[in-house]
């Protein structure tokens, strides 16, 4: 008798156990490599299938709907800012049966509780006419035909000296070609570009003076991806301080230095014009390390060489941002 009710015991437990495993939720599976965004969570049992990093790049953040194209079918918007920093890009899909309008409510919440500020907010049609086109090109087409239960915004949270900007899409999936990706239609699938500048930027790009000085002795140059610019301009931007302050310190610890501040852009535009421009940048480098920081103008050459010293092909944003730089060299 013991043995029976051992054994019926035994079958209860194990009974009880493969219920709970029914009833809990599944793990999420991420592609290999990816995870989520610090300070921003996925929604509950969300899976993120595409995922990517940059270094450096520059956006274009929506400040209105997207009604027009250029010419290379890249969206135009009713207003807009440039931002610039690292970037980070996460597709998720969530599990079948909730709504877009859930997910994005989730979202909200969960933005404005981290101290984000919404910059723009739109539904359905009021994200534009092109509003496939925002999110097009990520690999697949999993937001390029999805548009009847959509919700879109941007965001931006400053703090302790850095930015963060978001722009965050959530539909429902209709249609597109998705080579790789397991979604049904009608589910939720969600879109989160997360462009980071100032301080967690600089973590990625400042050359410290130290660093300086080793590359200057092992390659007889060092290239500097922290010093910023605006489009076509040669003002330095805020966020340049950190690097100028480690090049003013290299300056400092050796004082018989002296130094070709070379400009670098892309090729975007013509070659007059940026060689012009590659002059005045490097111009306004040395200008800045002589006011702000006293070293001797007699140390400093500012010269310039536009797109005639690229260190990748130009033909994709993240490789334009790499060849955009100021280099030092030792007189």
């Amino acid at each position: 008798m013991n043995s029976m009710i051992g054994t019926i015991g035994r079958i209860a437990v194990l009974a009880f156990a493969l219920a709970a495993a029914v009833a809990a939720p599944a793990a999420a599976a991420d592609v290999k490599g990816a995870k989520d965004y610090s300070g921003i969570k996925r929604f509950d049992g969300a899976s993120i299938v595409a995922y990517s990093t940059q270094t450096f790049t520059r956006y274009t953040l929506p400040l209105g709907p997207a009604d027009e194209v250029d010419a290379g079918d890249k969206p135009v918007f009713a207003a807009s800012k440039e931002v610039s920093g690292a970037l980070t890009r996460l597709s998720y899909t969530i599990p079948t049966g909730i709504s877009s309008d859930d997910v994005f409510e989730n979202y909200q919440n969960e933005l404005a509780a981290k101290g984000y500020q919404v910059l723009f907010k739109a539904d359905g049609d009021a994200i534009g006419k092109r509003q496939g086109d925002i999110f097009a090109g990520i690999g697949t087409q999993l937001f390029d035909y999805s548009t009847e239960a959509a919700h879109f915004l941007t965001a931006e949270l400053a703090k302790d000296g850095a930015t963060v900007d978001i722009a965050l899409y959530v539909t429902e999936f209709e249609d597109g070609y998705t080579p790789g990706i397991e979604v049904a239609k009608g589910q939720v699938i969600v879109q989160l570009d997360v462009i980071e500048s100032g301080t967690l930027q600089d973590k990625m790009v400042t050359v410290s003076a130290a660093e300086i000085g080793e590359g200057l002795t092992a390659q007889g140059h060092i290239a500097l991806y922290g010093i910023f610019f605006d489009f076509a301009k040669a003002e330095l931007k805020p966020e340049s301080k950190p690097a100028l302050d480690q090049v003013a310190q290299f300056l400092k610890d050796d004082p018989a230095m002296k130094l070709h501040v070379v400009g670098h852009t892309d090729n975007v535009g013509g070659l007059d014009t940026n060689m012009t421009l590659s002059r005045a940048r490097a111009a306004a480098v040395v200008a800045a390390l002589v006011k702000q920081y006293g070293i001797s103008a007699g140390r400093l050459n500012p010269a310039g060489v536009g797109p005639l010293a690229p260190v990748a092909p130009n033909d994709s944003d993240e490789d334009r941002a790499r060849n955009r730089r100021v280099e030092l060299i030792p007189q």
